[in-house]
């Protein structure tokens, strides 16, 4: 290397006379996506994207970089957009670049990476300033920003400082990324790697274009913004940060229906409609032999649906928020590969055993009431807009539509046409395929063909069924469309349980042997039989319901931080969350959960919000609740006396540290008794109060990841302590392992949580499950607690059971018991000694 040329380069830098290369890398051998930088986008290839990009970067010139075997289809582009070329080695991209600074004489370096079609310009141009601000004092060899998400973010380089650095390194890894020829070697190389601005760190983004994942993000981004528009100007940072909080976009999901023949089609337009709606991916199988799908997608297709929406492959769904299942009735296997790769809502779920499914939700009313489901809610069938007046609804039926879903699988059309035909009904079917509309013409006798007529498939049905007096169907969603139009509804049975179903659900149903000309007679002339009432049309629509859920969090079991929906068992399910209970250590726990508000531990926490719920504030409850501590620090105090002495080397004046220790009346009655007392909470306010008012010691730090022995000078506490806090951590193995450090040998855990095997619990389950808080992340039942605090090292001494409540025993309720009575106190002192109480206070020893 010519060291006068450096010495030129760094002279000409100092002197102000800097010049700047912008140099885009790019190869069209990626391993795990090849020729992404070719892939259409906004009506052009990736690669133009990065060009456009950072050509808004002031410059004196744009390089793209590729390798050779890339050339012919890469230099048109770069001439297209206006960029200077080279071609050089595909393994040795540090070559490349020192080849680029040789030819342009650059001073600086600004690198992007053709993958990357959302480059954040703004800050690219910003970072240009800084690098050459930090010239006047400290200068930098390299210049990052952190923070932004991965794929659009940029480096800069010293270019002289690159060409020294590429003759000292023989490493591959650094001439292979380029970057790591000057980070790797600081201490040679000054490398500033500067938080990004707050309005561009957003490390949780994923911008870039690696995966076929990555691409159909991208794909998704520019439909969402641009829909089928071409794209002439790059995005700016504000609007691919908008992008990227779009549900679609942050929380994609795949719609898999049965598109099976013999199953009907309305799994897979419900799907098809879905998807079209929130912009999610269909699943749809090569093996699939629905007769109908291609006509359905196509129809979708022309409704909006864009073609990369259609999935063929399961292989991988870590992309996808949550799978949605709309299959008739899971195959138990399917189910079990669903259930290990992604979140499953399940839809209108047949398959009795639903475990499998972190939601389920029936949207048809079920025939079995007993099913555990999370909502059943008909309410989000579609309501057709249309509908028929009362002073229609109240004359003679005269004509009719016969629709049996897309396939008929059991071929009644034909003789309900024919019935109605001989009461001289008007009617109109829908058949799925033009070969059958023509042979049930011909089939049909002379006398009736002047009341009938064969059409093919509707679009919209539903706002469309107001034209009929009376609508035979099915037991499906049209059947409640049409009532809800005001149509008389007749169901034909097609199974045992539509049979059933229309039954429970007050329709009118003609099983196969029955869809004769004198039954027909019988129903239309009770015809007032035939109508349903009407149901009130709920605000929130099936996308809308289903978008929420998309946004839900699946959680693992808190203790064995796993997640194995095959065997840990579901518990319960509620409207906003699945609970499930851990096959290997018994713990009940939140399994799957919508997305909620997380509480926020303020001032208005404890005054404003508790003052909603208890009448007084916190501060006002204060003396109240440090009378039950009193109670708690005597037990504490007892065990830490009574077990084993000084055996265990206890301090003459113990030490407690009350983890979530709000305002401190525990720490204020462990004070009283002698102890010396610390305190940690998250929420800043409860700490100031604990510090100022009381002047106890306190820190505002997250548990488990304080450092107490830095904050207090205490390495081992002889207690510690969580009253009502320990149901609120997602992750309880690492807060009880941090625990077990904590406490000293023979020292005392002390805890209070609610109590999953109290009078509530056992008599009045799902309203339970229902009020149990959204951030209560485990429900302990007494059974469980000695053998979890075993694994981590305590041996339990004391159970108390609290929240006592006779009045919660349906004994109670039914009898209408008085507190006060003589029952009243026989069923608390029954809870007591059972250990029933809604709650229970937990004292254990450090072994």
């Amino acid at each position: 290397m010519n060291l006068r040329k450096i010495a030129e380069g760094i002279k000409r830098i100092a002197t102000g006379k800097k010049k700047v290369v912008v140099i885009v890398q790019c190869r069209m051998s990626s391993t795990r996506l090849p020729g992404k930088a070719l892939l259409p986008l906004g009506g052009k290839t990736v690669l133009e994207w990065t060009l456009a990009a950072m050509k808004k970067i002031e410059a004196s010139r744009y390089f793209l970089a590729v390798d050779e075997a890339s050339k012919d289809d890469l230099e048109p582009i770069a001439k297209k957009c206006g960029w200077d070329f080279y071609a050089g080695s595909l393994e040795d991209v540090l070559d490349r670049f020192c080849n680029v600074i040789r030819i342009s004489k650059a001073d600086v370096v600004v690198r992007a990476t053709a993958d990357n079609p959302f480059l954040f310009y703004e800050a690219a141009q910003e970072m240009v300033e800084e690098f050459f601000e930090r010239e006047k004092t400290a200068p930098a060899d390299y210049l990052t920003y952190s923070g932004l998400p991965h794929g659009s973010g940029v480096e800069m380089f010293n270019a002289h400082s690159l060409l020294k650095a590429a003759e000292e390194t023989d490493l591959s890894y650094d001439h292979e990324h380029v970057g790591p020829a000057l980070y790797n070697h600081t201490d040679r190389y000054k490398c500033d790697f500067i938080k990004a601005p707050a309005k561009y760190n957003h490390p949780e983004y994923r911008t870039t274009i690696d995966t076929k994942e990555d691409y159909h993000r991208a794909l998704e981004i520019v439909e969402e913004i641009s829909g089928l528009e071409p794209v002439e100007e790059p995005y700016s940072t504000e609007v691919i940060l908008r992008a990227l909080e779009i549900p679609a976009v942050k929380n994609p999901v795949l719609l898999v229906p049965s598109v099976k023949k013999g199953q009907g089609t309305g799994h897979l337009r419900r799907c098809l409609s879905l998807a079209t709606e929130n912009k999610w991916d269909v699943y749809i199988p090569s093996d699939a032999d629905l007769p109908q799908l291609n006509d359905l997608v196509m129809a979708a297709e022309e409704n909006g649906l864009e073609p990369y929406h259609l999935i063929d492959s399961l292989d991988d769904l870590s992309y996808y928020s949550v799978v949605i299942t709309d299959l008739f009735k899971t195959d138990s296997a399917f189910a079990s590969k669903l259930s290990s790769r992604a979140t499953v809502i399940a839809m209108d779920e047949g398959n009795e055993d639903n475990d499998y499914a972190d939601y389920v939700l029936d949207i048809l009313p079920s025939a079995n009431h007993d099913r555990v489901v999370n909502i059943s809610a008909p309410h989000l069938i579609p309501r057709p807009e249309k509908k028929r007046s009362p002073e229609q609804k109240s004359t003679a039926l005269r004509n009719a539509l016969v629709v049996l879903g897309g396939e008929d699988p059991s071929g009644l059309t034909f003789p309900a046409v024919l019935s109605l035909c001989q009461n001289e009904i008007y009617v109109t079917a829908i058949v799925s395929q033009k070969e059958e509309q023509e042979k049930l013409e011909k089939k049909l006798p002379e006398q009736f063909r002047k009341f009938v007529k064969f059409i093919l498939p509707v679009e919209n049905l539903k706002d469309k069924l107001f034209n009929y007096d009376l609508v035979v169907t099915h037991y499906g969603f049209t059947a409640f469309e049409a009532a809800s139009a005001n149509c008389a509804v007749i169901l034909l049975g097609t199974t045992p349980l539509h049979v059933q179903l229309s039954e429970d659900y007050g329709f009118k149903c003609l099983q196969p042997s029955q869809i004769t000309a004198s039954r027909m007679k019988e129903l239309l002339e009770d015809k007032e039989s035939l109508y349903m009432e009407e149901q009130e049309k709920d605000s929130v629509t099936l996308a809308e319901f289903t978008g929420r859920l998309s946004s839900g969090n699946h959680f693992m079991c808190p203790i064995c931080q796993k997640s194995d929906v095959s065997r840990n068992k579901v518990i319960a399910r509620i409207p906003e969350r699945t609970f499930r209970r851990c096959n290997d250590c018994g713990m009940i726990y939140i399994g799957w959960t919508v997305k909620e508000k997380q509480t926020e531990y303020n001032r208005a926490y404890f005054f404003e919000d508790y003052e909603k719920q208890y009448g007084k504030t916190y501060l006002d409850d204060f003396e109240s609740i440090k009378a039950q501590c009193v109670r708690r620090i005597g037990q504490i105090d007892f065990i830490h006396r009574h077990s084993g002495g000084h055996r265990f080397g206890k301090s003459v004046t113990p030490s407690v540290l009350d983890i979530g220790c709000a305002m401190g009346p525990f720490l204020s009655a462990a004070n009283d008794s002698g102890w010396q007392v610390f305190g940690a909470d998250i929420s800043q306010d409860a700490v100031d109060y604990v510090q100022k008012n009381l002047n106890f010691p306190a820190v505002c730090t997250p548990f488990p990841e304080g450092n107490f022995e830095n904050e207090f000078g205490v390495e081992k506490f002889d207690a510690v302590t969580m009253w009502y806090v320990i149901e609120h951590f997602q992750n309880l193995d690492s807060v009880l392992s941090k625990v077990s450090e904590l406490v000293k040998k023979g020292g005392v855990f002390a805890f209070s949580t609610p109590s999953g095997s109290g009078v509530s619990a056992k008599f009045n389950t799902r309203a339970f499950f229902e009020q149990s808080p959204s951030d209560h992340f485990s429900i302990w039942e007494l059974s469980k607690v000695k053998t979890v605090l075993a694994k981590y090292g305590f041996e339990v001494s004391r159970i108390v059971s609290t929240g006592i409540h006779p009045e919660r025993f349906p004994m109670a309720r039914k009898r209408g018991i008085k507190p006060g009575s003589f029952m009243f106190k026989l069923l608390a002192s029954y809870s007591r000694m059972f250990r029933l109480g809604d709650t229970f206070e937990i004292y254990c020893r450090k072994k």
